[in-house]
């Protein structure tokens, strides 16, 4: 009895809440905006608005400057540091220039920033493309490819499963300069232990500068503007962002197979990558900081995913979702679709050990490799026929950073590639092409120290060297003697079929199981919820809002006193001590500052760094987490419990002016 009350309960939340929802710009719930108080003027916000390669920003400054998370950028920070200079333990500040010059900043290697242009709807139930799915694909590589406009960069998005297909248009930059960052320990304070938690006492956000093709500050058209008046409890908040994925309108099949087999397998392969990395760190100084980085991702990401399985793993959310199914199927003739969901799910179960074993650590120089080669030749097929991760989009992405200066790390890539081959060999059998491809060792440390060497003397270190391997391929290094080449070379092929096997298998069958699965919930319960999140971008919004945890009332903000408070609680151990800079203003500081703050606004992982505004569309805050609850925002949202988690304004205004040397870059920011 208590578990189908919880079910009914459970299923209201999953219909009826206001402040549900990520909205694309052009599908807006006038309704449910205006009951918060809230009219957003939606070219500003789309203009203002900046899509990052892993999170989100906006321009808040008429001289470019970009307003993001620490976390957004740690892989720019990671890049600039050296042993002599480790921008993460110390911070970065770039020195105010001269006649009132805005401060150069260091470029970040391979980072881009996109700015949407425009939405075309392509097709939808009642204007459809053809029908017959090689001429469909044709048209839509197309207009993403051959009829994007000049200067721009298009790609595909589908909404309700492919029900609606919409063509997302994009001015993209690529000169992006890191101005300010504080320290890892202030931007993430507590670590793992408060990630994901609430109170928080984070300074995460870091300033960068968008720059022109001439090399000048790039002057956006539209920026936003601080409010001049503190949040208060209960105020509505608005957030424009770029969540990167939900699953709230799978099907009940789908969220089985990520349950009780995908989940489990991903969550098993970050625990050890998670320990290899551990293990490395523990070597000496300079190893800890060259993997704090990496470590801070996967810990993060190993967090979230516990989090979206835990949800998985309730009764009653499953019980929720097996009613709405029903229901939806009741209401239609058809069960073809669900059928071949089920399917398709199936085969991503029977195709998951390929997934985890076929696969290379992201950011190293052997990956690079072997995505030049995969690209290399799919583009040699017609577009309609390539793999959807080497379409024009995906190549320009690849090839911008594959042009960018490398840091190389080698001994900490050696150790990741060496812990992925252990991996392989467990998933996929010592007898595997995959397996057998890698150089033959006595052990993991004797592996990792060959390739270690091949890393060092690797000549595509060079960007030019790599550009040269994506253009012309191994023929154009047919003398050359590169291990590390050799290697790509064994392994592209096998990581490209697994992928055509999973594009074949897997996503074009979901693809068009969840358009007809979309129309036919349009059909019982209407076409007015909103559509999964697609690392494009979108407003959502609520009200800031307290919080009750483990049965205690928490506080809607925190401040610089209870940040102290903590420090001083855990006597200053890890990780709950402070930033030098941080310890030394705690004189100068008001205790009753404002630090963080939550509220209800609807978000996922890709909102990182977005823009937090009041309801006359003045930034207050940049959001940079959620709590626990909100790690089950994957699959649904619940209001009463679901919190976005916020750096106050006022805490930014404080370590610009208070903790940092960056009171020019206050004036800036207008404040």
């Amino acid at each position: 009895m208590r578990l189908a009350c919880l079910a009914g309960l459970l299923l209201a939340s999953l219909t009826t809440h206001a402040a549900e929802g990520m909205w694309p710009l052009d599908r807006l719930p006038e309704a449910q905006l205006a009951a918060h108080g809230l009219k957003p003027d939606v070219t500003r916000l789309m203009q203002a608005s900046v899509r990052l390669p892993n999170g989100s920003a906006s321009f808040v400054s008429p001289q470019g400057l970009l307003l993001t998370n620490h976390h957004v950028v740690s892989d720019c920070i990671e890049a600039l540091s050296r042993p002599e200079e480790p921008l993460q333990q110390r911070g970065y500040v770039a020195a105010a220039s001269g006649q009132g010059r805005p401060p150069k900043g260091l470029r970040c290697p391979g980072m881009t920033a996109e700015q949407l242009q425009g939405i075309d709807t392509l097709d939808t139930p009642q204007a459809p493309l053809p029908a017959e799915a090689a001429a469909r694909k044709a048209r839509l590589d197309a207009l993403a490819g051959p009829e994007c406009p000049r200067a721009q960069r298009c790609e595909i998005v589908r909404l309700h499963g492919g029900a609606v297909l919409q063509r997302y248009r994009y001015r993209v930059w690529s000169d992006v300069r890191l101005v300010m960052a504080p320290e890892n320990q202030a931007a993430n304070y507590g670590g793992d232990d408060d990630n994901f938690n609430y109170p928080r006492h984070a300074f995460d956000f870091a300033l960068l500068r968008v720059h022109g093709a001439d090399g000048r500050p790039l002057r956006p058209r539209h920026w936003l503007r601080p409010a001049r008046q503190a949040p208060r409890l209960g105020d509505a908040v608005l957030v424009s962002g770029h969540p990167y994925r939900t699953e709230r309108l799978a099907t009940l099949a789908q969220l089985e197979a990520d349950r009780d087999h995908l989940l489990p397998a991903q969550v098993a392969a970050l625990q050890a990558q998670r320990d290899t990395l551990r293990g490395f760190a523990d070597r000496d100084p300079e190893a800890a900081r060259q993997s704090v980085d990496a470590l801070a991702t996967l810990e993060n990401s190993l967090k979230a995913l516990r989090g979206e399985l835990a949800a998985l793993q309730q009764p009653a959310l499953m019980v929720a979702k097996r009613e709405r199914e029903q229901r939806v199927r009741a209401g239609v003739a058809d069960s073809a679709p669900w059928d071949a969901a089920a399917q398709a799910a199936q085969a991503a179960v029977r195709l998951s050990p390929l997934e985890q074993g076929r696969r290379l650590p992201d950011g190293t120089l052997l990956n690079d490799l072997v995505e030049a080669l995969i690209q290399h030749e799919e583009d040699r097929l017609p577009l309609a026929e390539r793999l959807d991760g080497a379409k024009p989009l995906a190549e320009a992405q690849l090839r911008e950073r594959l042009a960018s200066p490398l840091t190389l790390q080698a001994d900490l890539q050696a150790v990741q590639l060496a812990g992925q081959w252990r991996a392989s060999q467990r998933l996929l059998g010592a007898g595997d092409p995959w397996v057998l491809a890698w150089p033959a060792a006595a052990d993991e440390a004797q592996r990792a120290e060959q390739l270690g060497a091949w890393l060092r003397t690797s000549r595509f270190q060079q960007p030019a060297e790599r550009l040269r391997l994506l253009d012309g391929g191994p023929s154009a290094f047919v003398a050359t003697e590169d291990p590390l080449l050799r290697l790509a070379q064994e392994l592209a092929p096998l990581q490209r079929a697994w992928q055509r096997e999973h594009q074949e298998q897997v996503l074009m069958p979901l693809q068009a199981a969840g358009a007809a699965v979309a129309r036919a919930r349009w059909r019982v319960l209407g076409a007015d919820e909103p559509p999964d999140a697609t690392f494009t971008l979108r407003l959502s919004f609520g009200r800031s809002a307290e919080q009750h945890s483990g049965g205690l009332r928490q506080p809607w903000f925190t401040t610089f006193g209870s940040l102290y408070a903590r420090a001083d609680g855990f006597e200053g151990r890890v990780p709950f001590q402070l930033a030098p800079r941080v310890a030394t203003a705690r004189a100068r500081i008001d205790p009753r500052e404002p630090l963080n703050f939550i509220a209800t606004a609807d978000i996922v992982g890709g909102n990182s760094g977005s823009p937090v505004l009041n309801a006359a569309g003045d930034w207050i805050g940049v959001a940079f987490d959620g709590n626990l609850d909100s790690l089950a925002g994957q699959y649904h949202y619940d209001e009463a419990s679901n919190r976005m988690v916020v750096l106050h304004q006022r805490a930014l205004q404080l370590a610009l002016t208070r903790i940092y040397p960056a009171a020019h870059l206050a004036r800036e920011l207008g404040l």
